[in-house]
């Protein structure tokens, strides 16, 4: 893209947020800065679960000044999965893009999204000559969860959960996700998959955590996730919607 020269399609960032106070005003002066200066037209939406620190109040306090910035505040709190489908639910322009709160990826990746999105419907990241795990058991958490996920799914990516995805808003209406867990990456993908819409790779600048810590890796989430993948590979979207409609007949039957 020719320096000076801003895109057209029209773009909204997607942001979950939990407790992240101490990197509100970072990430929002970043955002900002890089999406008046590569895009006409966009929108940044803050999907927060239920912080129960100033997160909250902070982004609210920057969306008074600048109607760009959009809080959805959940009323309780709904994990990962459930933040991330109220952001994109609630975003309005025809371009979604959705990253982790503190971004890690680089921005500056936006444009080349833009660009290959005309030959895939469904665009993910993923850190190319560099090391993403902070820790030997963040590697090991991650490696299994991706064996996991290419085994029962037979998704051949390179990182499942990278934190950078982006895909049409007509393609986003078109998925049921039901996953409340990091595994809603997942459960994208696959669904995705199953409707014939095609999945690309990426690759994107990645940098390590600096301010405050990730809640990804707690024991409780990671037990979540598996559960979500499980219910996801025993009922897909179509058989729960069955076995609902089933239950809900059978109900009325015996009333």
């Amino acid at each position: 893209m020719p320096l000076g020269v801003k895109l057209r399609t029209t773009v909204s960032l997607v942001l979950p947020m939990f407790n992240e106070a101490p990197c509100v005003d970072q990430t929002l002066v970043t955002a900002l800065r890089f999406l008046e200066e590569n895009f006409t037209d966009f929108e940044i939406v803050v999907a927060d679960d239920a912080s129960t620190d100033d997160s909250a109040a902070r982004v609210a306090t920057w969306g008074t000044r600048d109607p760009r910035i959009r809080l959805v505040r959940l009323p309780r709190n709904e994990r990962f999965g459930g933040a991330l489908r109220a952001g994109l639910s609630a975003a309005q322009n025809e371009f979604l893009v959705y990253t982790d709160f503190d971004l890690q990826i680089g921005l500056n990746c936006l444009p080349l999204l833009v660009r290959e999105s005309e030959s895939a419907d469904v665009l993910t990241g993923y850190a190319e000559g560099c090391e993403k795990h902070a820790n030997w058991r963040s590697k090991m958490i991650s490696k299994t969860y991706n064996f996991l996920v290419r085994t029962l799914f037979s998704l051949r990516l390179r990182d499942i959960n990278f934190g950078l995805k982006a895909l049409p808003r007509s393609v986003w209406e078109m998925l049921e996700l039901r996953s409340r867990s990091p595994f809603v990456d997942a459960e994208l993908f696959v669904q995705a998959k199953r409707m014939g819409f095609t999945i690309q790779e990426v690759p994107v600048p990645f940098s390590m955590r600096t301010i405050g810590s990730s809640h990804m890796r707690r024991w409780d989430i990671i037990a979540r996730t598996l559960l979500d993948m499980a219910w996801c590979w025993i009922a897909p979207t179509g058989l729960r919607e069955l076995v609902s409609h089933s239950a809900g007949r059978s109900n009325h039957l015996t009333t």
